[in-house]
């Protein structure tokens, strides 16, 4: 007896109007893995990139599928599927998503033929290998990721809807096994889980040269804290319950109500149950250096600040479920936007402005509407608005979410007067570090770069990465 995938009936609407349609294409099951079954929440077509999207390796990998305007073609069957344009959506998908929702598998809309043949299927498990790999690294190894697989086949002859499952561990070399897909009228009930957190994080970077990039030194700084958190205690509703117990005692499979005239697929979408949730650290000491006897730094990195968080649970799941949908939606969170604001800065010239230089990550928003019972996320960078949030949702989700339904106010941009003040009370702390390198030019020319980690709820944070040296680590 395989696996059981459960999904609203409204997607099955969707799946045959794709096959009736007769184009192929391939998407990403966004949804939730428990013990007992899968179950699907939304479906996001992957989109054709357009010139520039892609990785110099990805590139050269689809040398003839170029159209004369420079854009993409979509792959028209699955042994042209390129793995490099799925994981690169999975990237920004995932992102997206609170804690509890992950990338559960893939769909492709395409005929019986193509569908068995021998090459599409060890396409199907590379795509679904570089899927799994992508969305593991924002987790910094906090939690792993089922690596068990949904895959949708839906046919474009016989518009019939096939669902299997297949691992996709590196270990593993498994075939295609069938599963049990159930469409269930209003889906099911969602438990939600609100939270903030004050992050607090300082990183001395060390002056010998290292062949790390910025970004990725930050990461393995950035793991330590990460597997404090799993530590932490988290409260519900100020309470401490056992893992083992109910999110909530009285949880039952309510059917939603059908309204008034009745019509297959026409329900009242019920609003999840909320909870909230504490996030308490433990109070050991994180190591601040990458390695011991690391007496010289050549800049500092400052992550501060209070960030809103929300995950989703079934509404079966124990508080251990729900515990764990919290850590990894924090950690997605941080860790996705250290990945934004690097990119960010790649595009960026070298400034020869002497001084304090503010640099604002992008602040957290929450997407709701859509036809979903959940909510997602998106992160604006300063300057965008929620139309450029509602247009993400539409490019990445196959979402039209409107303007009205972005919830921006739980984060707020961090106040420069405060960043400032706060830089200057750090540098009258830290002078004997100064000292260490007086006297050298950085080629990134500013004594501070400092970066403003989007705030929430009070409104005061920042993050700075002090940098100085001969070379900057970028």
């Amino acid at each position: 007896m395989g696996r059981t995938v459960i999904a609203d009936d409204t997607l099955q609407d969707k799946l045959t109007a794709l096959a009736k349609a007769g184009r192929f294409q391939i998407g990403l099951l966004i949804g939730q893995n428990t013990k007992e079954r899968d179950i699907i929440v939304h479906l996001a077509p992957t989109p054709v990139p357009d010139e520039g999207d892609l990785s110099s390796e990805d590139e050269e990998s689809i040398p003839d599928t170029k159209t004369d305007q420079g854009k993409s073609k979509y792959p028209e069957s699955i042994p042209k599927i390129v793995d490099g344009i799925v994981a690169q959506h999975a990237r920004q998908v995932v992102r997206m998503l609170p804690g509890g929702l992950d990338i559960i598998g893939v769909y492709v809309v395409t005929p019986q033929s193509d569908f068995t043949a021998s090459v599409s299927q060890s396409k199907l498990r590379s795509v679904l290998g570089g899927v799994h790999k992508t969305a593991s690294r924002i987790l910094l190894d906090t939690s792993e990721l089922k690596s068990e697989k949904v895959i949708l086949h839906v046919c474009t002859q016989s518009f019939k809807i096939l669902c299997k499952t297949q691992d996709v561990f590196p270990s593993e070399v498994s075939a295609q096994a069938n599963a049990d897909l159930k469409f269930q009228r209003g889906g099911i009930r969602w438990q939600q889980l609100s939270y903030s957190y004050n992050v607090n994080l300082n990183f001395w970077l060390p002056k010998e040269k290292s062949a790390h990039s910025l970004y990725k030194t930050i990461l393995t700084l950035l793991k330590p804290w990460a597997k404090s958190v799993t530590e932490s205690l988290i409260l519900i509703d100020s309470e401490l319950p056992d893992d083992d117990d109910a999110l909530d005692s009285s949880a039952a499979e309510d059917k939603p109500s059908k309204k008034k005239g009745g019509g297959r697929g026409v329900m009242d979408i019920a609003p999840p149950k909320v909870f909230t949730a504490e996030v308490l650290d433990s109070c050991a000491p994180l190591p601040t250096t990458l390695a011991s006897g690391v007496s010289e730094s050549a800049g500092c990195v400052r992550l501060t600040g209070c960030l809103a968080g929300l995950a989703f649970v079934h509404s079966k799941a124990t508080v251990g479920e729900g515990r764990s949908a919290v850590i990894t939606d924090l950690v997605r969170s941080v860790v996705g936007r250290w990945e934004m604001h690097c990119d960010s800065l790649v595009e960026e010239p070298p400034s020869n402005i002497v001084g304090p230089i503010i640099h604002e990550p992008p602040r957290r928003v929450f997407l709701e509407g859509g036809g979903l019972p959940v909510s997602l996320c998106d992160y604006l960078f300063p300057g965008d608005t929620p139309a450029d949030a509602c247009q993400s949702a539409k490019e990445l989700l196959g979402l039209r979410i409107r303007k009205e339904h972005v919830d921006e106010s739980l984060e707020t941009l961090a106040d420069a007067s405060d960043v400032m003040e706060y830089n200057k009370d750090a540098d009258d702390s830290s002078a004997p570090l100064a000292t260490h390198s007086h006297g050298r030019e950085a080629v990134c020319s500013p004594v501070y770069i400092l970066i403003g980690v989007a705030v929430a709820l009070v409104g005061v944070g920042l993050s700075y990465i002090t940098l100085q040296g001969s070379k900057a680590m970028t």
